[in-house]
């Protein structure tokens, strides 16, 4: 000290204790006997520190304190009581008392406290705190970046704690929700045994009454001022009294409501934990906190890296930068079982040893190694040598490889073997695919916050980079109402590990809505894959169609009703007027009577047709074969009676996949065999057998047949349609409704003339 402490001793008495006790020693002391002196004392001279012994004439200790605070705020001020009581001492320690010693039986142990509380807040004015926080916190930040695992984080901050006055011992506790205990897991400074004597919970009992139990339950900071008369603190107070524990504080360290541990530390003196202090500990657990929950999200994507790169389908070499050349630093077990070496031959060796002359002058003399270290390396064919001498061709992808400070230090190097080519090329398009992806693909941990998102994923949602989703939660990218339905619906499925598929209506940057397709697949780690697409378009279409069915729906009962009764009252009418015309009217009359019932075939096919076009589903279910072919055949035969009809052999009785329509395929085709039937005798035979679970279903007419040019062309996709050539509606019907029930229909030659249409439906068990 440049110069000695001047302390003042305020006591009733003329010779009071603490002046007895501090005369002789390292300090100057004045004395005064009532508070108005001392007032006056501190206003004619310069005081380093007040030691207070109430009760006093005109005023007791709290009201003193709070008089020499109104003029010298920061003026260290401690408390020596006659009569000490856990009352006082609690409403000193609220009002700002630097220190609280009271008076005891053990006169030497007493000066001895006095002497160390007074130097201690001589010492600890409001400059030297700050330094102290100050340096506290720098220390600490800089001890949880360099830390790399949880164990660090716990020696790091208790040894920052310790090494900082007046804290003399720190320890971290783990809290286990199973049975309430608190169990120490790392400690520093002065503890003599400590941890081993004192039992600490937050279960309810007597001993998670304390600052730790407290801490656990409100997650704030706890405290405990004065050791010596707090009631809260019995259970631990005989052990932090003979360690010279005078106060201490509780911290919760808290991520994202995970309490990762509770901090504990002690001072060696009462007080010393004021509102700046408990603060400053908040903050620092919090930082603490993020720091553990770094770790352990660390730590959970190295073992995943470590278990994908252990267990890769592919090859799989890390090297070093060892300037002359790549160093193998280790590689897995893929990599060594094709090179028919082990993994420990291969760690340390020259990567040029592996390869053959050609690959190894690619790899150093053509900058492919370079290349590789810049990010600049383009995928290409190398030749590796195994053990034997055997050659193996591969497909190299690598990329630069960074330490923990993101300095580059060398290269992961992935191999395929080129003679699974077509496993090469897959991985490979992985490797790309999430990038290069049309879908928005997001990966999130368990917390629900990303990992990892595609720039398609920000595209679709308004966002101009991808980073915008990292660290942040994917319900930024919801409604309300949709987060409800999804807490309600989804999440349940996903924490059953359960895959979800559906739609859902997202929320864009500016705020706008879009329906979209998501896909959510759970992850091993709690964790889950979103893939996204933006729907929108196909919603706009799908209405769009909506509408066209509507249209669809108006002109067909337009064509079923109003145009076919508007027919048949013509063709009615027209068969009337046949005994009232004759000659070659009566020719003109027959003509308009065909056209008309034909007229009135094709409205009831249309209708057939739109039937068809407008069916919402294609649900299929068993329907008897032999009786449709049959009544349709006797339905064309009693409508035709020019025409003759049979069957060759015995129709089988089997079921196919179909529906109601069925019937209009057989009519069609019998319908088309006697109508463009143009021999002198229209003959229609029809056939059926069963083979290999498929029923083939034959209709052979005696008429002028199809050129073979028309029967590739009949039923393609260029020819089918409403207004295909030579088709017409209904073999348009035929094929739409055979696909939809998972069959085939072609055309072929009869023998010795006409034409043969094939059907082929799969048989139902």
């Amino acid at each position: 000290m440049s110069r000695r402490r001047h302390v003042l001793c305020v006591d009733a008495e003329e010779s009071g204790r603490a002046a007895d006790h501090l005369v002789g020693g390292d300090l100057e002391v004045s004395t005064a006997r009532t508070a108005a002196d001392a007032l006056d004392l501190l206003a004619a001279e310069s005081v380093d520190c007040v030691v207070a012994s109430p009760p006093l004439p005109d005023a007791d200790g709290v009201e003193l304190l709070e008089r020499v605070r109104a003029t010298h705020p920061h003026l260290p001020f401690v408390l020596h009581p006659a009569d000490g009581s856990e009352a006082l001492a609690s409403e000193a320690i609220s009002a700002g008392v630097s220190d609280y010693v009271p008076q005891s039986d053990d006169v030497d142990g007493e000066r001895d406290r006095l002497i160390e509380a007074i130097v201690s807040a001589v010492e600890a004015g409001p400059n030297r705190r700050a330094e102290r926080v100050v340096n506290l916190v720098r220390t600490i930040q800089s001890a949880l970046v360099r830390a790399r695992t949880a164990e660090d984080i716990d020696e790091r901050v208790c040894a920052a704690i310790v090494d900082t006055e007046p804290y003399a011992f720190a320890w971290i506790g783990e809290y286990d929700e199973r049975d309430g205990q608190v169990t120490p897991r790392a400690s520093a400074g002065f503890e003599a045994g400590y941890l081993e004597t004192i039992d600490v919970a937050a279960d309810g009992s007597r001993v998670s009454r304390g600052p730790t139990g407290r801490t656990i339950d409100s997650r704030t900071v706890e405290t405990v001022q004065d050791i010596p008369v707090a009631p809260e603190y019995e259970p631990w107070r005989e052990a932090a009294l003979e360690r010279s524990y005078r106060s201490s504080a509780a911290v919760p360290l808290v991520h994202d409501d995970t309490l990762y541990g509770v901090l504990n530390v002690y001072a060696d003196r009462t007080a010393a934990f004021d509102a700046e202090e408990r603060a400053l500990l908040a903050d620092l657990g919090e930082t603490i906190g993020h720091a553990y929950h770094r770790v352990r999200m660390q730590e959970l994507y190295e073992s995943q890296y470590r278990q994908l790169f252990e267990e890769a389908p592919v090859m799989v070499a890390l090297t070093r930068d060892a300037g002359e050349g790549p160093i193998i630093e280790d590689c897995n077990r893929q990599f060594a079982a094709k090179l028919g070496r082990s993994r420990e031959d291969l760690r340390d060796r020259p990567l040029t040893d592996v390869y053959t002359d050609e690959a190894a002058q690619k790899l150093l003399e053509e900058d492919g190694y370079e290349r590789a270290l810049a990010g600049e390396f383009v995928t290409t064919e190398r030749t590796l040598r195994t053990r034997s001498g055997d050659r193996l061709e591969t497909l190299l992808q690598a990329t630069p490889r960074r330490n923990t400070d993101g300095d580059i230090v060398g290269t992961n190097a992935l191999y395929v073997d080129l003679t699974e080519r077509k496993r090469a090329r897959e991985v490979l398009d992985q490797v790309e695919a999430m990038e290069a992806s049309i879908d928005g693909i997001g990966i999130a941990d368990g917390d629900g916050e990303f990992v990892y998102a595609n720039q398609a994923h920000a595209d679709i949602y308004g966002y101009d980079d991808a980073d915008a989703f990292v660290g942040n939660t994917w319900r930024m990218l919801y409604d309300d109402d949709e987060l409800e339905r999804f807490d309600a619906e989804v999440m349940p499925a996903l924490r059953a590990g359960e895959e979800w598929r559906g739609e859902a209506t997202g929320l864009r940057a500016d705020g706008s809505h879009f329906p979209q397709d998501l896909s959510l697949t759970p992850l091993s780690d709690g964790g889950y894959i979103c893939v996204v697409r933006d729907i929108t378009d196909r919603k706009q279409y799908e209405r769009q169609l909506e509408g066209q069915r509507d249209n669809l729906e108006i002109l067909n009962q337009v064509v079923r009703h109003d145009i076919r009764n508007d027919l048949q009252v013509v063709v009615g009418y027209a068969t009337i007027l046949r005994e009232f015309v004759d000659g070659e009217g009566r020719d003109h009359l027959e003509r308009v009577v065909s056209s008309g019932r034909d007229a009135i075939d094709t409205t009831k096919t249309a209708g057939d047709v739109a039937e068809v076009m407008l069916s919402a589903t294609e649900e299929t279910k068993p329907i008897g074969l032999r009786y449709v072919l049959t009544d349709r055949i006797d339905e064309v035969d009693s409508t035709h009676t020019d025409a003759i009809l049979t069957t060759e052999g015995t129709l089988p009785d089997v079921a196919v996949p179909a529906d109601d329509m069925l019937g209009s395929v057989f009519k069609n085709l019998l319908t088309n065999a006697v109508v463009h039937n143009d021999g002198p005798v229209r003959e229609v035979t029809v056939s059926a057998s069963v083979s290999d679970g498929t029923v083939t279903v034959r209709v052979a007419d005696n008429g002028p047949g199809i050129p073979d040019h028309r029967k590739d062309a009949i039923f393609e996709d260029g020819e089918k349609g409403l207004d295909s050539e030579g088709t017409g509606l209904g073999l348009y019907l035929v094929e739409t409704l055979v696909d939809r029930y998972g069959g085939d229909v072609r055309v072929e030659d009869n023998d010795p003339e006409g034409a043969v249409f094939v059907v082929e439906l799969p048989v139902v068990d």
